[in-house]
């Protein structure tokens, strides 16, 4: 059974927030002014709008938010009143539910300073992954070889034969459903 946030525990642990529409900014602002930390992973994206390629930031989770709660506050109902926030998910009725500390751990590591998610390195030859940035953005491909850092050479499946490209690694990521 989880710990209660309101137990004595001794660590910090993290939960995740529901927000409400167009509440992240606000809610990561208020929740500093309360002393919480607060974690936003994001990732670049290309989409074609109007004819045009346009790259935007958007967050990995959208609508949702971690926030480290330390074991010395007992009052996570503050968070629930924080401006831009809805809730903190919770499994139980009337407690929330600690998000497990290895997952936080994982997006903490592959994100850069300014919050982006970076590939991982452990993407191998034979993964099928999702091109996440550029004029490929939404296709899925197999990886054929990894000869340096930073690149990779893909096939894509396009009108019944194999074409091959070469991308950098940051632009794309495994599908969920890969072996």
């Amino acid at each position: 059974m989880p710990p209660e946030l309101g137990a004595q525990i001794d660590h910090e642990s993290w939960y995740l927030a529901q927000l409400k529409p167009g509440g992240l900014d606000r809610a990561i602002t208020n929740l500093a002014r309360q002393g919480y930390e607060s974690f936003m992973p994001l990732r670049e994206e290309t989409r074609r709008h109007a004819g045009r390629w346009t790259k935007s930031v958007k967050p990995l989770f959208p609508g949702y938010l971690f926030v480290k709660v330390s074991d010395n506050r007992r009052n996570w109902r503050s968070i629930n009143a924080t401006y831009g926030i809805s809730r903190l998910v919770a499994l139980e009725a009337g407690h929330p539910t600690p998000v497990a500390p290895d997952i936080v751990a994982a997006l903490r590591q592959r994100t850069s300073e300014d919050g982006k998610l970076q590939s991982p390195a452990e993407l191998e030859v034979g993964d099928q992954v999702r091109v996440v940035s550029g004029p490929l953005a939404d296709k899925l491909a197999k990886i054929e070889a990894i000869p340096e850092q930073g690149r990779i050479y893909v096939l894509f499946e396009l009108m019944g034969s194999y074409t091959k490209a070469v991308l950098p690694a940051a632009d794309v990521e495994r599908c969920t459903n890969s072996p």
